[in-house]
């Protein structure tokens, strides 16, 4: 079940206070095969993350950190509000947002994580054209990731595989197969890796939207 209750923010970037949601609980039922969570109910995405009037976006986190640089502001300010939007535009925001942090210093992410967070716009993707300008940001920073040595080594088949799912979804079929070829070589006669190595047999032969 999913719940939420209402909180207060003080916005780190024009430094008024807003209402906003956040989320107390939720579970979901299954995943898509890019790993998405199928969530129980409403989707609770829209309240992971807070959108100030002024423009600035994120998790709660980012809103207990103290910005007083004017550059950073300037660049958020930039950005301009974003009163009517779609959960995918909200989530792009907190991207932005993010990147800027990270541009100047305020926040430490690297490759591998940024690509994570350009995961939920591009999950929640709400027209093939969105689908295709996310999933090409998660596979460059994704990718920079793999070359760097950023990929957690739990998570290193997965992402692979990931790579695979996201390129066959937005039709980058032959770059799809390289992915899943290289996940169904690398995972042969390893038992403990046998699901991934499925997963990416079926999305090869016989692509499903969920587990």
């Amino acid at each position: 079940m999913t719940t939420f209750a209402p909180i207060i923010l003080n916005c780190s970037v024009c430094g008024k206070s807003f209402k906003s949601n956040e989320i107390a609980s939720c579970g979901f039922a299954n995943k898509r095969t890019d790993f998405r969570p199928n969530y129980w109910g409403f989707n609770p995405v829209e309240y992971f993350f807070h959108l100030c009037p002024c423009g600035f976006c994120g998790p709660r986190q980012i809103f207990e950190i103290k910005i007083e640089n004017e550059d950073v502001k300037k660049e958020i300010f930039g950005l301009g509000p974003l009163e009517e939007h779609t959960l995918p535009q909200k989530l792009e925001r907190a991207c932005q947002t993010l990147e800027i942090l990270n541009k100047f210093g305020i926040v430490e992410s690297n490759e591998y994580e940024l690509a994570e967070s350009w995961l939920n716009p591009f999950w929640w993707s709400m027209s093939i054209e969105e689908e295709k300008r996310f999933g090409e940001i998660v596979i460059k920073y994704y990718e920079i990731a793999f070359d760097k040595g950023q990929i957690p080594s739990d998570h290193f088949y997965p992402l692979l595989y990931l790579l695979g799912e996201i390129n066959r979804r937005i039709g980058n079929i032959d770059k799809a197969n390289k992915y899943f070829d290289e996940v169904i070589s690398l995972t042969k006669k390893r038992e403990e890796l046998k699901d991934i190595r499925n997963l990416a047999i079926q999305q090869k032969e016989d692509p499903k939207e969920n587990f």
